[in-house]
């Protein structure tokens, strides 16, 4: 399998949107659409984002805790984001520390969406045996796509997610797995080679939305000489 390339996108606006598609389109396999930037956010114009797009969507809806900036309480932005499985979206990322009554009402308004169920450390590295913990909440909590994502102060963090990502190729569940900071780039790289549903990264490093992204050109360089 191929690795893919997930490029994220912070719009502030529909037209933000047409403008920064016009320089990613062509080089992404999969856009992800940060929503929490947008004001006055309804239906509406989530129908709008999503009818820009023609490559399959990945979209959250992110608060302070995940880096994001929506102050939306997490029954709103569950509501805003069936909307957005609704109107077509490939997949809905929401947090797995989301209340669990929440995360099963979205499961049953997917539709043809897939559900990723995320979790983020943005301090440390967990032991494997947390990671192994927080992927089986995520499995039985139906995630087509488990995501784990730490924090790596040295290469030796990158074990963990290594770990974690092999055993979850083995049972064919999907994942998305990394960690951040310059020591997490082997994951960046790595773990989309074995499994994993690809990767996220800006075409340019100020457009990067989480710390230890690499540019699209670069990964394309390191994958290519994985051959």
């Amino acid at each position: 399998m191929n690795p893919r390339i997930i490029i994220p996108l912070r719009p502030v606006s529909v037209a933000d949107l047409k403008r920064q598609l016009i320089d990613v389109e062509d080089e992404a396999d999969f856009i992800e659409v940060w929503l929490d930037r947008l004001k006055l956010l309804d239906g509406s114009k989530i129908k709008k984002i999503i009818k820009e797009i023609q490559k399959p969507l990945i979209i959250n809806l992110k608060t302070k805790k995940e880096q994001g900036s929506s102050r939306l309480g997490d029954k709103k932005r569950v509501e805003l984001l069936k909307l957005a499985a609704a109107a077509g979206a490939d997949f809905i990322d929401l947090a797995l520390d989301t209340p669990v009554a929440l995360i099963r009402d979205l499961h049953k308004n997917l539709g043809s969406a897939k559900l990723i169920l995320s979790f983020h450390d943005f301090k440390k590295m967990p032991q494997i045996e947390r990671l192994r913990k927080i992927a089986d909440k995520a499995q039985k909590l139906k995630a087509d796509v488990v995501k784990i994502v730490g924090t790596a102060e040295s290469f030796d963090d990158c074990a963990p997610i290594f770990q974690v990502s092999w055993e979850l190729a083995k049972k064919k569940q999907g994942f998305l797995t990394m960690a951040m900071k310059e020591y997490g780039e082997p994951t960046r790289v790595i773990t989309p080679l074995i499994g994993g549903l690809g990767m996220f990264a800006p075409i340019h490093k100020k457009d990067a939305t989480a710390a230890g992204q690499m540019t699209v050109a670069e990964l394309r360089e390191w994958w290519k000489a994985f051959g």
